[in-house]
């Protein structure tokens, strides 16, 4: 298996800095009640598709590629990091063009891509506890549509997420 936090973090602090935003309320979510605020009930209605997973993937490549080139960017975004919603992550990574362009090269809004971060991620966390019997059911943050889908699909998003780190130049 990948280990997820290391591909999170070999696509950058974009991806960390919109992650944290994205995982706060699904975490606060699995806690036995289904999500209230509107951003928990945003991450639990995003619909995974491998069509945007493959936007997802190619917007990360991007990123990585954006990070290596521009190694000061992330130090900078570092500094930014206090998102604690998707329209304060969204607001964040929009002050960098570069950021926003690189996303948007992948077809996705920054919008999308927060959201889906923190939808990918959560489900992929859930779904690997329960692969591994660390939990019986998937927490109320995660809906059973994504869970499904994650089950399905688990092969190929790990070879997805593996090819994501790949391109950083380092092995997970």
């Amino acid at each position: 298996m990948i280990d997820r936090t290391k591909v999170a973090a070999l696509t950058g602090t974009v991806v960390l800095l919109l992650g944290a935003a994205a995982i706060s309320a699904p975490q606060a979510a699995q806690r036995g009640n289904p999500p209230a605020d509107a951003d928990s009930k945003e991450y639990r209605g995003y619909h995974l598709t491998m069509e945007n997973v493959g936007k997802f993937v190619a917007a990360s490549k991007a990123l990585v590629k954006l990070s290596h080139d521009n190694p000061g960017l992330e130090k900078d975004m570092e500094s930014q990091s206090d998102a604690r919603t998707i329209e304060d992550a969204v607001r964040t990574t929009e002050k960098y063009p570069a950021v926003t362009s690189a996303i948007k090269s992948a077809g996705l809004t920054t919008r999308d891509f927060v959201v889906m971060t923190g939808t990918l991620m959560g489900a992929e966390m859930a779904v690997g506890m329960k692969k591994q019997g660390q939990i019986k059911q998937y927490p109320p943050s995660v809906s059973p549509e994504n869970a499904a889908f994650v089950e399905q699909n688990w092969d190929r998003l790990n070879a997805m997420m593996k090819a994501v780190a790949d391109s950083s130049g380092q092995q997970p």
